[in-house]
């Protein structure tokens, strides 16, 4: 019999000896210069699940143990190393013609960097805490200094932390302190794979008070006082599981909740108020809130609502008062509704706010004497600002497409609202919103530039007709006067999915792009939460085709329109957003001139059958489907990128994937790479790139990102201008 391991490995090393030697930059080149991809052993094998069959002649690409490969990345099965080492090297030997290019974007987007004004300054206490980057570093420090003037004083230098580390980031909420501004609270994935560490400093002193605990989803905060931490658990498959709390500066720590039912994902915070503890526990179809008193720390949780089918919403407190964000009672877009501690169950919320459709309440933000409201309304964002009173002043903009962004930690008692706005063509500004007068103004001034001048772009907002007559919203970013005559070429970023909103911020990399003559657009499609919850509700499950068909709708739209024209236009989507990207590249391959699929979600059956060893578990299934329920497998089917690839003239193809993802798995773009490959009938080149220590948000730290930005970039404007020519996909 055979040896399979060997088999594999002799397979791709017989691979390696297709590679030629890298093509020297911007030379001029024929078909025969360009090297031949790699062809990788097909292997074919069952891979279907819950009694459904399907042949992969790639399955062999995914580890044998693949949650050990998240905590030790460098232990990668050699078969399925030496795979990603041949796709990489093949992957820089064609885009390192693109090196001089990429070097005019790179420099092009650190200017575009280096014009950010001061940092959002968010005032809590006697303190104004913000972040910014020193000169060399591609890592923030946090920081504060006295609001009445003084010297700052450094809570966390990443930098620092970073060093001699292969991967260092920290989770997305960044770091947490105790309202009572003695402790700073961070935790570190040292991976990429999601898994963080946790780490308590005294301000003051600067003792590191805890850094044994490891092995967490991530998530911290602290009671008021910072006598207690209480943090996210993570079970050995990767999914958040229970909630921890630790008396700080001493030994062990108590289990306050477990969750049982992998299909949720848990959240933790402190109210603005800091009267408790909010354990959110939700996923697509459902949440549910569990409080800690703050009068009493260690008391167990009280459920405040349990979960229930279709019903939405958060806890918060105002004046004595329970908040509750929901959609209750029909109310789709959300409504405030209040409860006092003492009754605080759903029979006994009282209106507040009340519902208006087309207007989505996205999150509040209590003071003491204030509250105010993040609304979205025909796909722009506001503030609302409300007294106790109930009187309500609205905070208008007046481009056509903006940014707004409220970082946390207000302080209760501050008398104003940090806050950050931009757009497309201005870079994003600190501001200050009175929350006495409903008035706002920037913080300090502009960065004086002479490499950057807002009055030579133009921001615009397009609507798109979908199939079913929707009105899909488009921003544009583009020279002003730019000649519309369809011979420009577009880039087009869609995300699309988990109501996540695809915001019209200032891009280094859009006006680098558009320096060089492109215009850059973004397709709110449905998924996102623009314009309000239906918009992303009415893409679940059996509905999820829409997000690609309005992506498709607004590229049509925008070559009717005369920005492009049909084989000029790249895409671009991340994660859920590369699943976009995949099944637009198998749907419609005529429109694209090429598609960047970043760690795309490309193999749905496979990992939505076989949820029981991914992180993600059985949270997936109120957004994409049940595999157990016969009609949302057979409709999953029906776009599933991977299991889609037929015979056609594929576009361009950059897929990008990492080994440390614990979210899409890097073995995804790898296949979907592969299978492409064998099936075009084009001469358009089809690569994959795989980092090692990246995780699911790519490597860290300015530079890397920059670096991420200007291979797409350059990818894009050969990609559009046809420079590759007509590349082999197979050996003559």
């Amino acid at each position: 019999m055979t040896d399979r391991r060997k088999f594999l490995l002799s397979a791709t090393g017989l691979a390696a000896s297709t590679l030629l030697p890298a093509i020297p930059a911007f030379a001029a080149v024929s078909r025969s210069r360009w090297p031949v991809p790699p062809q990788h052993a097909r292997v074919p094998k069952d891979v279907g699940a819950l009694g459904y069959h399907r042949m992969d002649d790639y399955a062999w690409f995914q580890p044998q143990d693949w949650h050990a490969v998240l905590r030790a990345p460098d232990a990668l099965d050699a078969p399925v190393k030496a795979v990603v080492k041949l796709e990489n090297d093949y992957t820089n030997a064609m885009l390192a013609p693109t090196g001089p290019l990429q070097n005019v974007l790179s420099a092009r987007m650190a200017t575009l960097e280096g014009i950010a004004g001061a940092p959002v300054e968010v005032r809590a206490g006697d303190w104004l805490y913000y972040e910014h980057t020193r000169a060399g570093s591609d890592h923030p420090v946090y920081a504060r200094k006295p609001a009445g003037g003084g010297a700052e004083q450094v809570l966390l230098d990443v930098g620092k932390e970073a060093q001699g580390k292969k991967f260092y980031k920290l989770h997305w909420n960044g770091p947490q302190r105790s309202q009572d501004g003695r402790l700073v609270g961070w935790t570190a994935d040292q991976a990429g794979s999601g898994i963080f560490s946790i780490y308590v400093r005294d301000i003051a002193s600067g003792k590191l008070l805890v850094d044994d605990i490891d092995d967490t989803h991530g998530e911290i905060t602290f009671s008021p006082d910072g006598r207690y931490l209480y943090w996210v658990g993570r079970s050995d498959k990767g999914r958040p599981d229970s909630v921890h709390r630790r008396e700080v500066g001493k030994p062990g720590s108590t289990l306050i909740y477990e969750e049982k039912d992998p299909a949720f994902f848990i959240g933790l915070r402190t109210t603005a108020a800091g009267g408790y503890v909010v354990i959110r526990i939700s996923n697509g179809d459902m949440a549910e809130v569990r409080l800690v008193p703050m009068s009493e720390p260690t008391a167990a949780p009280v459920l405040v609502e349990a979960r229930t089918d279709k019903l939405h919403y958060d806890v918060e407190e105002w004046n004595g008062k329970l908040l509750i964000l929901t959609n209750a009672d029909g109310a789709t877009d959300y409504q405030l509704k209040t409860a006092t501690p003492q009754a605080i169950g759903r029979a006994a919320w009282q209106p507040f706010v009340a519902h208006q459709p087309g207007r989505f309440i996205a999150a509040i933000h209590p003071f003491a004497g204030y509250l105010v409201r993040e609304e979205w309304r025909d796909a722009l964002p506001r503030l609302v600002v409300m007294s106790p009173d109930g009187k309500e002043r609205e905070i208008g903009f007046d481009e056509a497409a903006y940014a707004l962004s409220v970082p946390p930690g207000q302080g209760w008692q501050s008398p104003t609202l940090a806050f950050s706005y931009q757009s497309p063509r201005s870079p994003n500004a600190p501001c200050v919103l009175t929350l006495a007068t409903a008035q706002y103004a920037r913080v300090g001034k502009p960065a004086a530039s002479k490499a950057f001048d807002r009055e030579r772009y133009e921001v615009r907002r397009l609507v798109a007709k979908a199939e079913d007559g929707a009105l899909v919203p488009i921003t544009v970013l583009m020279r002003k006067g730019q000649k519309l005559d369809g011979s420009a070429p577009l880039f087009q970023y869609g995300y699309g999915s988990y109501g996540a909103t695809s915001e019209a911020e200032f891009s280094p990399f859009a006006i680098a792009l558009v320096d060089q003559g492109w215009i850059h657009t973004i397709a709110h499609v449905r998924g996102g939460a623009e314009r309000g919850t239906d918009w992303w509700r009415s893409v679940l499950k059996q509905g999820k085709k829409k997000t690609f068909t309005d992506f498709i709708a607004c590229a049509e739209h925008l070559v009717a329109q005369r920005y492009t024209r049909k084989g000029r236009i790249v895409a671009h989507g991340y994660s859920a957003g590369g699943l976009l990207m995949g099944a637009i590249y198998t749907m419609r391959p005529d429109l694209w001139a090429g598609v960047i699929a970043q760690v795309p979600f490309v193999d749905v059956l496979s990992t939505i059958e076989h949820f029981d060893i991914h992180p993600l578990g059985t949270t997936s299934f109120p957004f994409w489907g049940d595999p157990r329920v016969p009609e949302d497998h057979a409709y999953m089917a029906t776009y599933s990128p991977y299991d889609n690839l037929r015979k056609a003239a594929y576009p361009a193809l950059l897929a990008q994937g990492s080994v440390a993802d614990d979210r899409v798995a890097f073995w995804e773009p790898l296949k979907f790479a592969a299978k492409a490959r064998t099936l075009t009938t084009a001469g358009n080149p089809i690569l994959s790139k795989t980092l090692l220590y990246a995780g699911h948000m790519g490597d860290p730290g300015a530079t890397a990102v920059r670096a991420q930005h200007a291979t797409y970039g350059a990818f894009a404007i050969w990609a559009a201008d046809r420079k590759w020519g007509d590349v082999p996909q197979r050996p003559a």
